[in-house]
């Protein structure tokens, strides 16, 4: 009995066409059951009945048993089809809410494919602030940011909500909402009448708005939370569970997404800030310092490198967050990184390494090329994963490509640096030669001259040759003066002009007792180092000779710039050019052509008017750059 009772329970959990299957096979064993009961039935009660009941007993027993077994089939088929119809509407039910779901991944990826191609984080904010109204019930949405310092809210984005309701939470942000809440705050959902501080003392007009609660994504990077995505809701429960599931996931997605944009960013202003060290005139250690600052701060690394070869030995010219010491572990790795990049001649980058005493959890490493030239390496670490990729393999080889410029640039003008320190005494020594060894030879002949008469008791002729002597060693002790002053000038800020020329007129004027001016438009006028030091030089020369020929009582020099031409004149009101003797006329003439080949070197003109006792104009003319 119990095997028919179970037999029985699993056909009736059997599909229909099982079970009709079943009952087809059974049905022979059911008819000569049937028949064998319909039999005894007649043995037993028909014929021992009298004749006349004979008919009716047989149809009242035919219509009983045939009624009993047409209700048991039929009840069997009508719970088979009532269970039927019931699998067929939980299919429908199900195949609704899997249509429901697939629109709103549809719709999720399409969104997720509109912020992944934005390079705007303008444009990804009012992607952001939209997406809850488009992919919920959600009724509004804000966009708020935490600012540099992390202290305070900064409203971005707001959409669906009233102007009144918007400078109300505007209001209250300015008024200072602690940010510290909303920093650390694990509940997503806030009811209106809550304590949410982006509900705190809103709560009338969020009613008359029509939300009944709000529901906060968090926006994280991978080392802090940078913002908060809120949805606005009119139900005081929140949005149902699977728009729930789509919010986290959106929240994810902007989250990734804002935290590629800035970087993104970031680097992109690394490059433009190369680019601008790269123009400068710095020299290489303080080049290397710069491009290192420069390359942390953009790829927010926490170690750097930067190595140099020369005559096949690495020098560190600079580093960040590590020690120039083999002891050290990040020393270690870098020179490990470094040593790859060299080799592949390629950048060499891990994104994940395994923890150990470095710290490091990414690293990169970059060759610098110039021409197939390798100048060195530049090493970058950072204290997470991820924070270099291969996906950063272009920009790193642009990057690299910048800093090997900027570093040929400041070993290039350090080598000019070193040729302008041999121009400089060659220079110093033409001017000794000509000038001072000169007066030493012609004072050398005057003590001569003065013994001779002491001897011959000629005082008063002996007084005017020392006279002479003193006028002699004094405009010595000025030539010496001036060549020390320019010497000053070339290690002192020579890029400052102006202030220089101003210190040295002023010089000029009290040494020689001549009324020297030096205007300068504008007056802090500053410029490129080499231009700097021609035109000082310029000037310079133009003022001995104004000392020692001119003859004049006043000399005036002005510096102008334009956006395009820098002039420097000086102007004095002496004899001008008289006739003189022709070795006046050498040394005079060797000093006009040292100012215009100093000119010209600049790609600038040297002008000179003048006329006999109308004194000198010299104009050198000089492109600013």
């Amino acid at each position: 009995m119990q095997r028919l009772i179970a037999a029985w329970k699993q056909l009736q959990k059997a599909p229909l066409h099982q079970q009709l299957r079943m009952l087809r096979w059974n049905a022979p064993l059911v008819v000569l059951a049937l028949a064998a009961g319909h039999q005894l039935v007649v043995a037993t009660i028909i014929r021992p009945a009298p004749s006349q009941w004979d008919w009716w007993l047989e149809l009242l027993i035919y219509s009983v048993t045939g009624s009993i077994a047409v209700w048991i089939g039929m009840t069997i088929i009508a719970s088979a089809v009532a269970q039927s119809a019931e699998a067929e509407d939980d299919l429908r039910v199900a195949y609704a809410e899997l249509e429901a779901s697939h629109e709103d991944l549809l719709a999720l990826d399409r969104l997720g494919a509109l912020v992944s191609q934005t390079g705007s984080e303008q444009t990804l904010l009012e992607l952001a602030a939209q997406a809850p109204l488009q992919l919920t019930d959600a009724i509004s949405s804000t966009m708020v940011t935490f600012d540099t310092e992390g202290e305070r809210l900064k409203l971005d984005m707001a959409w669906g909500l009233s102007d009144t309701y918007l400078h109300a939470l505007q209001t209250r942000i300015d008024d200072g909402v602690i940010s510290s809440r909303c920093q650390s705050c694990s509940a997503l959902h806030a009811h209106v009448d809550g304590d949410c501080p982006l509900f705190d003392g809103l709560q009338p007009l969020a009613k008359a708005e029509g939300i009944g609660s709000l529901v906060c994504l968090p926006i994280n990077n991978e080392q802090e939370r940078i913002g908060i995505l809120t949805a606005y809701f009119p139900s005081i429960d929140g949005p149902p569970e699977n728009q729930m599931r789509l919010l986290n996931i959106l929240g994810g997605v902007i989250a990734s997404s804002l935290d590629s944009i800035r970087i993104r960013s970031r680097q992109v202003d690394t490059l433009h800030a190369l680019d601008r060290v790269a123009q400068t005139n710095d020299a290489l250690d303080d080049l290397a310092g710069k491009v290192l600052d420069i390359a942390v701060s953009g790829w927010d690394a926490q170690g750097a490198a930067l190595v140099l070869t020369e005559d096949d030995e690495w020098l560190w010219r600079a580093h960040r967050g590590m020690l120039d010491d083999p002891a050290d572990a990040r020393y270690a790795l870098a020179t490990q990184f470094i040593r790859e990049a060299m080799n592949q001649g390629a950048p060499v980058i891990k994104s994940h390494i395994a923890a150990a005493k470095h710290g490091f959890r990414s690293a990169a490493a970059t060759p610098l090329m110039t021409e197939d030239h390798s100048l060195g390496a530049l090493f970058l670490g950072a204290e997470r994963n991820e924070g270099f990729h291969d996906r950063h393999r272009e920009l790193l080889v642009t990057m690299a490509h910048q800093v090997a410029l900027a570093i040929r640039n400041a070993q290039l003008y350090d080598e000019l640096r070193q040729m302008a320190v041999i121009k400089e005494r060659l220079r110093l020594s033409r001017e000794f030669h000509d000038g001072l060894a000169q007066t030493l030879g012609f004072l050398g002949l005057q003590v001569e001259r003065v013994e001779s008469l002491l001897a011959e008791n000629q005082i008063e002729r002996a007084e005017t040759e020392l006279s002479t002597m003193r006028q002699t060693i004094q405009s010595a002790y000025t030539d010496v003066r001036e060549a020390i002053d320019g010497l000053r000038f070339t290690t002192r800020h020579p890029e400052h002009l102006a202030d220089h020329l101003a210190d040295y007129v002023d010089d000029f004027a009290l040494q020689t007792g001549i009324d020297a001016r030096f205007i300068a438009v504008p007056d802090d006028l500053t410029v490129a180092t080499t231009t700097s030091v021609q035109l000082f030089r310029i000037a310079q020369e133009a003022l001995t000779n104004t000392r020692k020929h001119a003859q004049a009582k006043q000399v005036e020099v002005r510096l102008q710039a334009t956006t395009e031409e820098i002039e420097l004149t000086i102007a004095d009101d002496g004899v001008g050019f008289p006739q003189i003797t022709q070795t006046q006329r050498k040394f005079r003439s060797h000093g006009l052509n040292s100012m215009r080949e100093r000119a010209e070197s600049l790609g600038g003109v040297l002008t000179i008017a003048t006329s006999p006792d109308q004194g000198v104009r010299i104009t050198a003319l000089v492109p600013l750059s």
